[in-house]
């Protein structure tokens, strides 16, 4: 069951950190509440009952501490009625409401204090799988601690832990998992995400020093063909591309090998500079990869750098779909030379894929493939260039600290004659205004998407993948052709929906956020988003940006439940007003902090899940001054301390392979 949450190992069960906790060692007295309070409140049930509502039937259930009354209450949620009966002693955490002419708590954590001592009121809640609940891996968890907590190695220097106002590792392990208070928690929390954003920013730092430093590629001086292809574009590149396309002529005249992160929004053209950066290559007899994270896809990109070079590069495909014979032949004409630029999957990272003279690696959508991976194709390379891309839009500063061992392109305009997405936030009970506007653009031949938050009907209440599907066979939809796509299909059957919906043969495709990055459908005018509370901004913006990829107008419905209030709700409707990827990261930015972002770059880099330890701006900033200071203080071949050497250890077993590439480099 462990192995399931990635634990394997002693110091895995260690590092899997709680992302939150329920405190209930505050305790308000129920005849002071006030209304919109977030609280605590302990009290003995004196009834449950099950009543009908607005939003389906609730279970309702009645607390008093003797001082006064309180219900809390769960929508759509009456199978929880079996964890309560009338004596039952419970803390209950929410916020409070008057309603019905009595104080309610809606969708509370609670406990029941049976299971709680008096000096364990303070609940750390972990990430669970089927078999392990929460407070089971917490029991665990403290029963390690308990035997191997002398063990927890202090690799951060005291000087520096110091100055950040840091705990020593072992108390930051102890206090993580088995808080006294919640600002003790909150002070472990700090010190493990310094440490695990220290670790990152020293690696990439150290990475891009000895990328530096390593021996000059051969400069590249021809490039007639890759501005053949730009004369031979039916539009003008915009100032952005065109400074852009600048700045990666540069790297690769200069003789260095070029790591650059190329930004830019949905639709920006990212594409065509891409295809001029691999152009670039083949006109100085290298060949050139185009990595791309799913096959519907690398199939898009395929036809798409087929019809843009126009015969001036043979391009080949792969992935892992295809054929024996059919992977085999693409593999000799890639080690022959025969096959110019290679469009293609992870298939292409693969050990039996050999190439006659990379000399480019371009990965598009960046956050999927993550750091190791990224630099896999070129392990058996001579310091191929690479070109990162992400559609992800990372303000400035954020993303040259998460990715520090790049230089960054920034694609900022769009080009002309793109229309916005014209995008209405609905409450609930305003929901068929969405769908009659699909039936719309259904009936004049276009297509649409609709998003859940869920794949299956869950313990939140909002609505799933299926049930959506489901609803939209029967009703609002009924009569056109619509599809399912969630994480838990397989994957063949995935790339087949998804596949059907690209061939128009699929009308509406209802489907989690595996559509935020994977197809580009022109026909489709219409995004729905179910639930849109639950999605981050920056998600929200990459799912409108699925619609509108024509030139036709485009339209956006993003649905919040009864739960969408306050600043929830605010935080929707910016999205009425706000187009530009880059102003909605700021303000998500604003409003989340960093960790979502940061979570996007961890993939493939880190084992530790670095948003559940609430990263913010600040600990970003510090942890990226000191890993700087750390490495300008070993240039001149200085041994280092033995403090920084422990430090250094750590981090060269978590990114060894990383380092050791950008050395034989």
């Amino acid at each position: 069951m462990f192995a399931a949450l990635g634990v394997r190992t002693v110091q895995d069960l260690l590092d899997l950190f709680p992302f939150r906790i329920d405190d209930f060692s505050r305790i308000r007295k129920l005849r002071h509440l006030e209304p919109e309070e977030k609280v605590t409140v302990a009290g003995r049930v004196f009834s449950v009952a099950v009543i009908p509502s607005m939003r389906g039937r609730a279970l309702r259930v009645g607390v008093s501490d003797g001082t006064g009354t309180c219900y809390l209450v769960w929508y759509n949620m009456t199978y929880l009625s079996k964890q309560f009966y009338r004596g039952q002693q419970i803390v209950a955490s929410g916020k409070v409401e008057w309603r019905r002419n009595s104080w309610e708590m809606a969708h509370p954590r609670w406990e029941a204090t049976g299971e709680l001592s008096s000096g364990d009121l303070i609940v750390p809640i972990y990430h669970t799988t089927a078999g392990l609940s929460s407070a089971t891996i917490s029991r665990i968890v403290r029963q390690a601690l308990s035997i191997y907590a002398h063990l927890i190695d202090e690799c951060i220097p005291g000087e520096l832990v110091r100055r950040q106002g840091l705990l020593s590792q072992r108390q930051a392990y102890v206090n993580i998992h088995c808080p006294p208070s919640a600002e003790i928690w909150e002070k472990a929390r700090k010190t493990l995400a310094f440490r695990e954003v220290l670790f990152l920013q020293l690696a990439l730092l150290l990475m891009k020093r000895q990328n530096q430093e390593a021996k000059p590629t051969k400069p590249y001086s021809r490039f007639d063909l890759p501005e053949a292809f730009v004369r031979s574009l039916p539009f003008r590149l915009t100032d952005a591309q065109v400074r852009t396309i600048d700045e990666i002529r540069n790297d690769l005249a200069s003789g260095r090998t070029m790591n650059r992160l190329l930004q830019g929004d949905v639709g920006s053209g990212k594409t065509v500079a891409a295809v001029w950066s691999l152009l670039a290559a083949v006109a100085n007899g290298y060949q050139g990869a185009l990595l791309v994270p799913t096959e519907v896809l690398a199939r898009q990109h395929f036809q798409t750098v087929e019809e843009f070079t126009r015969g001036m590069a043979r391009v080949g495909f792969l992935s892992g779909s295809q054929g024996t014979r059919e992977k085999r032949l693409t593999l000799q004409e890639l080690a022959g030379g025969s096959i110019d630029i290679l469009v293609g999957t992870h298939a292409m990272l693969e050990p039996d894929v050999r190439w006659a003279k990379l000399g480019l690696v371009v990965t598009d959508e960046q956050h999927r493939f993550g750091v190791r991976q990224r630099l896999r194709l070129s392990y058996d390379s001579d310091a191929p260039h690479m070109l990162v891309m992400s559609a992800t839009p990372i303000p400035r500063s954020l993303a040259i600290t998460l990715f520090g061992d790049l230089d960054l392109s920034v694609i900022d305009e769009l080009p002309q004659g793109r229309k916005p997405v014209r995008t209405r936030v609905l409450e609930e009970g305003s929901r068929h205004l969405a769908y009659e506007r699909v039936r719309k653009e259904l009936a004049a031949g276009r297509q649409a998407y609709v998003v859940c938050p869920l794949i299956r009907e869950g313990k939140s209440g909002r609505r799933s993948a299926q049930e959506v599907f489901d609803e939209l066979r029967t009703g609002y939809l009924r009569g056109f052709s619509i599809g399912l796509a969630h994480g838990d299909m397989p994957r063949d059957k995935l790339a087949e929906t998804m596949q059907g919906f690209v061939d128009g043969k699929i009308q509406v495709l209802v489907a989690t956020t595996v559509i935020e990055v994977g197809v580009d459908v022109k026909n489709a005018t219409c995004m729905v988003v179910e639930g849109a509370e639950s999605f981050g901004l920056a998600t929200l913006h990459q799912l409108r940006g699925r619609a509108g990829r024509g030139d036709r107008q485009s339209y956006c419905f993003m649905i919040s439940s009864r739960e969408a209030e306050g600043e929830s709700a605010e935080r929707l409707k910016a999205l009425e007003t706000l187009h530009d990827g880059f102003s909605v990261a700021e303000l998500d930015l604003r409003q989340r902090g960093p960790g979502q972002f940061f979570g996007l770059k961890q993939h493939g880099a880190g084992e530790i899940n670095i948003q559940d330890l609430g990263v913010s701006e600040d600990i970003l900033y510090a942890a990226r001054q000191e890993a700087k200071n750390l490495v300008d203080s070993l240039e001149g071949g200085v041994q280092p301390p033995f403090e920084l050497s422990s430090l250094l250890s750590k981090v060269n077993a978590r990114f060894g392979n990383l380092l050791m590439h950008a050395r034989s480099r």
